[in-house]
């Protein structure tokens, strides 16, 4: 059996790590001050793991699995820590703090509508993250993200129930996307799966598009797809049609059931309303892909009474605010293109303004982009439009807080008492 003095030097050393993690976030330009909400989640739920193993071994029962959970618990962390370690290294810094600021800048607008009725708490905006998927996921916030771990799964009962439920949002993109800047709009349409997941919209939407010829099994992408054609324009659907032609179709979800996602022309179409909708003006003439997948839309999908269902009106989540005011746009066209590609400033000060006018480029002349370096400029011009200070609120409803922080450690101990010889060991290694 482990001696207690060594358990608890090895709690404190996890207690004291995160610390000065957190240390990074506080302070005039600290660097990691975009991230101070994220991660405080973080530590509020390591913390809860700590919390249980010392008052386990207070009570001097179960000492004899205390070090396998700590084992879980660096486990946990270690899928935090990569995020928000890449984030320290010159080489992943700007594009992951730049696809940070477009997820901010897509998510910030309806939080702030949702705080103003006064029936959500401050929420931490979602983290983008590398990872080996070919295509981008969002995971949400509260699900259950064991199978997300870098490594095998959790020995001990105690660190599943860690792993019941993410802190905050996730969007992963593929490696590849830190090198074709262009894509990076792909994280707007995973904010939309997030902004309907955080503030309960999923029976709202699906009201509304009762009567419409849209199948129920496609109304989280396509209201995904809306919100990201708002914030980015035009140049959302070139990067669509552009994602999606490089992956294999999705296959049915069973027998007799729909893919949730529609057919790439009936999206196309639907965003082409809802732009129309919301007063943008279409190019003169669409890319290639963009062109063929609108030509070849064999569906029967109405898509102007879709794009009208989700932005006539106003979200009662949203102080009846419709999403045109809740996302970011503007009228990012050829000519902030053309700027990029003879080596100006986009002249845009929004950040979904300047990643469209770079994907536009690309998608105007790809060997003038890359001559150009349009995708370094164009992370470089986002970050400029940074504000300094954290980016999200703090929880300000303690006796709330505090209630789900007590519930989680008190499940953490009954999960350790009742555990006994439910404590796998990890496979021996060496000597």
């Amino acid at each position: 059996m482990t001696p207690p003095a060594e358990l608890e030097s090895l709690l404190d050393g996890l207690s004291d790590e995160l610390t000065a993690w957190r240390r990074l976030t506080v302070g005039e330009h600290a660097p990691l001050e975009k991230h101070h909400s994220q991660l405080r989640a973080v530590e509020a739920v390591l913390g809860e793991g700590i919390a249980a193993a010392r008052a386990e071994l207070a009570a001097g029962s179960g000492a004899a699995g205390l070090p396998v959970l700590v084992l879980d618990l660096h486990h946990v962390w270690d899928y935090f820590r990569s995020k928000f370690a890449l984030r320290r290294l010159d080489e992943y810094r700007g594009y992951l703090d730049a696809a940070d600021e477009l997820a901010w800048a897509c998510y910030e607008g309806p939080l702030k509508a949702a705080l103003g009725t006064g029936s959500v708490r401050p929420k931490e905006p979602p983290l983008v993250s590398f990872s080996r998927d070919p295509a981008p996921r969002a995971h949400r916030r509260g699900g259950q993200y064991r199978d997300l771990l870098p490594r095998g799964g959790m020995h001990t009962r105690a660190g599943v129930q860690l792993v019941r439920s993410l802190p905050f949002p996730v969007i992963d993109v593929p490696w590849y996307y830190g090198s074709h800047v262009p894509a990076v709009l792909t994280v707007a349409h995973e904010v939309g799966h997030h902004i309907e997941d955080d503030f309960g919209l999923t029976e709202t939407i699906a009201t509304r598009l009762v009567g419409t010829s849209l199948p129920e099994a496609w109304i989280g992408e396509v209201f995904a797809d809306v919100c990201a054609s708002l914030a980015c324009g035009v140049a959302y659907l070139a990067v669509l049609a552009d994602a999606l032609g490089a992956l294999e179709p999705e296959p049915p979800g069973g027998v007799g059931q729909l893919s949730t996602h529609p057919p790439l022309g009936a999206r196309l179409r639907i965003c082409c309303a809802a732009l129309d909708l919301a007063g943008h003006e279409r190019p003169k003439a669409w890319p290639a892909p963009v062109a063929e997948a609108l030509a070849a839309d064999g569906t029967d999908v109405t898509s102007t009474k879709v794009a009208a269902a989700l932005l006539d009106d106003g979200y009662p989540q949203f102080a009846c605010r419709r999403l045109p005011d809740l996302l970011p746009s503007a009228p990012v066209g050829r000519l902030h293109a053309d700027r990029f590609l003879a080596g100006l400033p986009s002249g845009l000060s929004r950040v979904p303004g300047v990643f469209a006018a770079a994907a536009l480029a690309f998608v105007t002349c790809p060997a003038e982009y890359r001559a150009r370096r349009v995708g370094a400029r164009a992370v470089s011009e986002a970050l400029a439009l940074r504000p300094e200070g954290p980016r999200a609120e703090e929880r300000t409803d303690a006796a709330k807080d505090g209630d789900r922080d007590t519930s989680a450690g008190d499940r953490l101990l009954r999960a350790l008492r009742a555990a006994g010889t439910d404590l796998n060991p990890p496979p021996r290694a060496g000597p």
